[in-house]
């Protein structure tokens, strides 16, 4: 079998062949046997294509495994490059963002107003400016790229003129001279093309992603559209407490304490609701198990760069917490972790789609809370969550988002709580996704319906920012899949709704039904304190 290799000496760095129209990349590990060449680098791999349109491209076989280079450039002599298969398909001219992970540049190249009037109805318009910072920078880019591109087809020339002129016996002092000036030319070059990529580089990762079309368009939480309500709000022949006065009277939350320990926004739960919280989280497993998702227990702290393939940093970074002097962040979700779990892979299209489950603590500043949101357990620095998170086909996606929202309202559903599902505007839907729904719970201490939870399809932006692709059969091309995560129960906004809903006349709380076999069969809260002697 033939394979044609685009093979780069170490000082022309790692830049693609930019007169391919489409390569297919297989990952090569360059053996240092030879000068020239320095550890692993990537290299492109060419079907059909015509030689007289590619530059620096030489024939190789493969051979159990290896690939072996013939007619190469004499400063390579004669190699083996041990081959590890990793394939995957990629138009050259995109080859600035698919490397880093982001939008696709050609969408900012050929659709410009598009993502223009994204940026307007995510509420987002400072944005704009950087957008046309970026079709800058890609032009700039693009046009230094082909200047490099000229001078390689210039060196190969020369080569050629060399070899020529000295079969006829005439002086190549001229074209040596010029073919010594080549490497440092392409250097510079090379040098303002880096240069170039890492802004843009800089500016796609900080785009938000695309919105669906059926996404409302809004300003903020108070122009998302209810869609549907569910169970029967609670008609109280009281005055209803709220959470913060329920768990005062029951000593069974304590944020006074957590302050002086923690700072605001902490709290101890203790005896009953510490019960409660846990059965709320082997509830959601059991519940979500059976709806064939596989369980995760995942890190509790990420590195940078992983958060990174999750979320746009330069808006999320204030929202998390960083460990100081390590690159580690504490996690802010279960679903950041679980997207990380296939960074950097091919998945087999034949597994798609994949169900995870995550259950862990979640850390966040929830910066900007105020009221009584800071004083109880609603709005908190810390809280445990059940996670949902998918893989998906791009044509999947859309039915899958209905799919974690029908889980979601059946959770919700077995606890009989009152509930209502809004469509999330433009201008709430933050950076990551194209739709979102949330699941906004009655809390009658409150007189008004509170998120508890959110259910949103990424589309492809988080799998380019990660590097998870899929395919169906080794021989055909790549894509991106898509990933969509929702919450399951966020336990300690669960507790609030509990308490608030639950509550008697006497104060006390009746245990949701569903929950009483994770509670040891208890009903009400508190309940009976059994003290062995």
């Amino acid at each position: 079998m033939s394979i044609r290799l685009d093979l780069r000496q170490t000082h022309f760095g790692r830049e693609v062949s930019h007169s391919i129209p489409l390569v297919l990349a297989k990952e090569l590990v360059a053996a240092p046997a030879t000068p020239d060449v320095d550890g692993a680098h990537d290299v492109i791999v060419v079907d059909e294509v015509d030689d007289a349109v590619v530059n620096d491209i030489v024939l190789v076989s493969l051979q159990d495994g290896v690939a072996i280079a013939s007619d190469v450039e004499k400063s390579w002599l004669k190699a083996n490059i041990l081959f590890r298969e990793n394939l995957f398909f990629y138009p050259y001219r995109n080859a600035l963002v698919q490397r880093v992970g982001m939008l696709d540049i050609r969408l900012m190249r050929e659709s410009p107003e598009k993502v223009r009037e994204n940026l307007r109805h995510r509420g987002m318009p400072e944005k704009i400016s950087e957008l046309e910072r970026l079709l800058q920078l890609d032009a700039d880019w693009r046009r230094e790229q082909a200047e490099a591109d000229r001078l390689r087809k210039r060196r190969n020339e020369i080569t050629q003129s060399i070899a020529a002129a000295r079969k006829k016996g005439q002086d190549v002092t001229p074209l040596l001279k010029e073919a010594e000036a080549i490497p440092d030319q392409i250097k510079a070059v090379e040098a303002r093309v880096d240069n170039y990529k890492q802004q843009a580089d800089q500016i796609l990762l900080n785009l938000p992603n695309l919105v669906h079309e059926s996404v409302p368009v809004g300003k903020d939480e108070n122009d998302n559209v209810e869609v549907k309500k569910w169970g029967t709000i609670p008609n109280f022949h009281f005055k209803p407490l709220d959470h913060i006065d329920l768990g005062l009277r029951h000593d069974l939350i304590d944020v006074e304490k957590a302050g002086q320990v923690a700072g605001a926004r902490f709290y101890y739960l203790r005896d009953d609701l510490v019960r409660l919280n846990i059965a709320l989280m082997h509830c959601g497993l059991d519940f979500i198990a059976g709806r064939g998702f596989r369980l995760f227990q995942p890190p509790y702290l990420l590195h940078r760069h992983v958060v990174a393939g999750a979320v746009a940093l330069a808006d999320f970074e204030d929202v998390i917490y960083k460990v100081d002097g390590e690159d580690l962040y504490l996690l802010a979700t279960a679903e950041h972790a679980l997207l990380a779990f296939h960074m950097d892979e091919i998945i087999d299209g034949g597994k798609l789609p994949l169900h995870y489950a995550g259950v862990s603590p979640c850390f966040r500043k929830e910066a900007g809370a105020h009221g009584r949101d800071t004083k109880g357990i609603f709005r908190v620095h810390q809280f445990e969550k059940v996670e949902q998170f998918i893989y998906s086909r791009p044509e999947d996606s859309w039915s899958l988002h209905e799919e974690l929202l029908r889980n979601l309202e059946g959770f919700w559903q077995t606890l009989k709580m009152p509930y209502r599902i809004v469509n999330v505007c433009t201008g709430d839907l933050g950076t990551v996704a194209a739709k979102k729904y949330d699941l906004e719970a009655w809390l009658p201490g409150q007189g008004k319906y509170r998120e508890m939870a959110s259910c949103s399809n990424c589309t492809s932006y988080q799998a380019v920012r990660s590097r998870i692709r899929y395919r169906e059969k080794p021989s055909e091309p790549t894509k991106y899949l898509h990933t969509l995560n929702s919450t399951l129960v966020a336990t300690e906004r669960a507790i609030v709704a509990i308490l608030e809903n639950y509550q008697k006349p006497d104060g006390t709380i009746q245990v949701p039904e569903v929950l009483r076999k994770y509670m040891g069969g208890q009903e009400t809260i508190p309940g009976a304190r059994d003290v062995t002697p």
